[in-house]
């Protein structure tokens, strides 16, 4: 409850600076609001297609929503971008002064803007220069004009303008551009609020064209190099893929070969063909060589001699020389009537030539039969047989062996043919390969830039932004409420921080907290405008010597009651505390004497150093009450058998004392010599503190009795009093006879 009544109490105290300060800060913050304007809003709402859009790239075969997240705040960061947000202010500026009139409103520009975006340049350090730039039949070319002019100097204007403290060009105000996702659908709202009507619809107007221009630069830009770069490497890989089937083209055009796994399929068809035919003319050749050999030994000389004529071997060598031409025709035929018809002739003289040697064979022959018994005519026979077999065999053996070699070169020929002809093949199909990839990575790429150009498509304003006509509500109302609780929260706040950590004691409540000891009484300071100050003092000390003296109850015979007056350091008031008692007990008839350091002892002598009793100090007489000033603690240090002897100790602090850590010591010294707490007596103390122990004091006006009880939480008390009143008025109770109570009643 103490802790209740001390809050409200220190807030009433500081009542004045609380209310004072958030009277001028609120007084401050109307005057300054007192013209502040509305701002126009425009708002529109741009429809982007990411989520419910259709798409090439998937196909719609679903929607992911962290994608589509990603790419919608993609678009809001490019929206607020600061690229974006400067080819937006520049624009703006100079649609400003292209389109604007000083004279009148046109364009959706109000004169005013034009009027102050104008001078704003003309008086420029380079205002001459900047006006020159302004070509008054395009906008495309002032503003190309400007970027160009622009640099990045702290002197240039248009840098300036977009990165100083423009209100309507710079990058803080274009930075208050709100975007926001309307729930989750593909939709953004885009506002923004100026001062000025036309620059709040030309900047949102503008906003949405450049963001389109923005994002299809950023988006196309990095799709248009990576096609430009497929479409470079398909260019090199389709020369280089037609340079190698040229290459291989002329390759065999050179080495006249159409198809080369045909022919050498061919090849080996003939070898394999080959090699039967051959092994049939070895065995022909060497069967009809052996057959030859054994008939000669069959022959006798006279048989011997009829092969050995001359034309006989004239007839043989012409038999040999058809033999091996139809043997040759034979095995080397191209099926044609000019070839059949010589084959049948050199078979028709070959029957001839046979015919001719067997009659002239038979010439030679004397008997019919060998002496073995074979006949003569059979062996010629034979042996002519034979003979044209075994020529037959040999022409075809020749034959054989001529095809043998023809074959060998076309294995030689078509060996390393081959092998080049499959690398380069294989680099063909390399390139092929290549090719393909490049070509899909292209057609991507394609697809991509489509999808793109379909997204950009997409890229819609629903609601366009329309011309505002009347300004939005201030919150001049809400600013100067905030402003003054604010402010009274902040100044009351403030204080309190203040009254938890100071240290004065100031009043009864602080002193007990900060000192631990007991509060026997208060005492006012000097109030000299205040014509009750008399009033308080005798009040206060009426109020001490009251609790003063139930302290005096028991005392040595011959001596007077004593009450020690004590201080920590100088300025306490105790002197005129001692004043006041003693001149109080005077007037009420009590003999009081008063005695004090530097009058009736000196505490630096050895006398008062060394006093086992108060008479070591003075002579008593026939006083009451002895009031003993000792020296302050902390200049000199008092006996204690002097501080035991009295009845009383009282420790006088003043309420302006800020209690510090040598305090502290100073009293846990005091409180060893005398085993106790000692007494506090606040001097200084505050009037709404002195009320805490004398009572209500005047002026007793029904304002002060008011908050006199409120301060001491008699909240109801007023309540009683009038209904006490109200019925002490009633008639019944004034005609009503008073009721005698006898001492026996209770």
């Amino acid at each position: 409850m103490d802790y209740i009544l001390y809050m409200f109490r220190s807030l009433y105290r500081v009542r004045w600076w609380v209310i004072l300060g958030t009277v001028l800060v609120t007084t401050l913050i109307y005057f300054k609001t007192k013209n502040m304007r509305g701002t126009y809003d425009v708002q529109t709402t741009l429809y982007t297609g990411v989520v419910s859009g259709y798409s090439i790239e998937d196909n719609n075969t679903g929607i992911n929503y962290a994608l589509a997240q990603n790419a919608i705040d993609n678009l809001i960061n490019i929206i607020q971008a600061e690229s974006t947000l400067k080819r937006v202010s520049i624009r703006l500026f100079s649609r400003v002064l292209v389109e604007g009139s000083p004279t009148k409103d046109q364009n959706q520009i109000t004169s005013a803007c034009y009027n102050y975006t104008y001078n704003h340049m003309k008086n420029s350090p380079h205002g001459k220069e900047l006006i020159a730039l302004i070509d008054k039949n395009s906008v495309d070319k002032t503003m190309e004009n400007f970027m160009k002019y622009e640099k990045p100097d702290i002197n240039n204007y248009i840098y300036g303008l977009f990165y100083f403290q423009h209100p309507y060009y710079s990058l803080e105000a274009l930075r208050k551009v709100k975007v926001n996702r309307l729930g989750n659908s593909d939709l953004l709202k885009v506002g923004y609020a100026s001062s000025d009507p036309g620059i709040a619809y030309n900047t949102i107007e503008i906003l949405m064209k450049e963001f389109v221009h923005e994002y299809r630069i950023l988006r196309y830009g990095e799709t248009d190099k990576v096609i430009e770069f497929f479409k470079s490497q398909l260019d090199s890989i389709g020369r280089q893929l037609a340079d190698e089937e040229d290459n291989l083209t002329q390759y065999n055009v050179e080495n006249r070969i159409i198809n080369y796994y045909d022919e050498t399929k061919e090849i080996a068809a003939i070898n394999k063909e080959f090699e039967l035919r051959e092994q049939d003319v070895k065995l022909a050749y060497n069967s009809s060589k052996a057959m030859l050999e054994e008939l000669e030994r069959q022959m006798d000389s006279n048989t011997k001699q009829a092969i050995t004529n001359l034309s006989l071997i004239e007839k043989l060598k012409q038999a040999s020389d058809l033999t091996g031409k139809i043997s040759e025709m034979e095995t080397v035929s191209d099926n044609t009537t000019e070839s059949a018809r010589k084959l049948k002739e050199y078979k028709d003289s070959l029957r001839q030539i046979r015919k001719d040697m067997s009659e002239i064979s038979s010439q030679y022959v004397g008997s019919k039969y060998s002496q073995s018994g074979l006949a003569r005519t059979n062996i010629v026979e034979q042996w002519l047989d034979q003979t044209l077999l075994y020529e037959k065999a040999k022409a075809e053996m020749e034959i054989v062996q001529q095809s043998r070699n023809n074959l060998n070169q076309k294995y030689e020929f078509y060996a390393p043919v081959g092998t080049t002809i499959k690398r380069k093949e294989r680099s063909i199909s390399f390139s092929e390969h290549s090719y393909l990839t490049t070509l899909q990575s292209y057609n991507e790429a394609l697809m991509r830039k489509k999808s793109l150009e379909m997204t950009s498509a997409s890229l819609k304003v629903l609601n366009p932004p329309a011309y505002p006509i009347t300004t939005s509500p201030t919150n001049r109302t809400k600013i100067r409420v905030i402003a003054c609780i604010g402010s009274f929260l902040l100044i009351f706040g403030f204080f309190v921080m203040v009254e938890l950590i100071d240290r004065t004691l100031r009043d009864s409540v602080r002193t007990r907290k900060l000192t631990g000891c007991p509060i026997i009484g208060t005492f006012p300071g000097k109030m000299h405008l205040n014509p009750y100050t008399k009033t308080f003092d005798n009040h206060s000390i009426r109020s001490l010597s009251s609790s003063i003296l139930r302290f005096f109850t028991h005392r040595e015979p011959g001596k007077p009651y004593i009450l020690n007056l004590l201080s920590i350091e100088d300025g306490s008031g105790r002197t005129d505390i001692a004043e006041q008692l003693e001149k109080y007990w005077q007037s009420i008839g009590l003999k009081i004497r008063h005695i004090s350091d530097g009058v009736d002892f000196h505490s630096d002598s050895s006398r008062y150093l060394m006093a086992k009793n108060i008479t070591d100090l003075y002579t008593p007489g026939n006083e009451d009450i002895l009031i003993v000033e000792y020296p302050q603690l902390d200049r000199a240090n008092i006996p204690t058998p002097l501080l035991l002897e009295a009845q009383l100790n009282v420790l006088v602090v003043s309420a302006n004392y800020g209690w510090k850590t040598m305090d502290k010591i100073n009293l846990h010294r005091l409180e060893e010599q005398l085993g106790a707490t000692p007494y506090i007596c606040l001097n200084h103390a505050p009037k709404y503190d002195l009320e805490n122990f004398t009572g209500m004091l005047p002026p007793y006006t029904p304002w002060h009795r008011f908050t006199y009880r409120l301060s001491q939480l008699a909240l109801t008390e007023s309540f009683v009093h009038w209904t006490l009143h109200w019925r002490n008025k009633s008639p019944k109770t004034a005609t009503r006879k008073p009721t005698i109570i006898n001492d026996d009643d209770e």
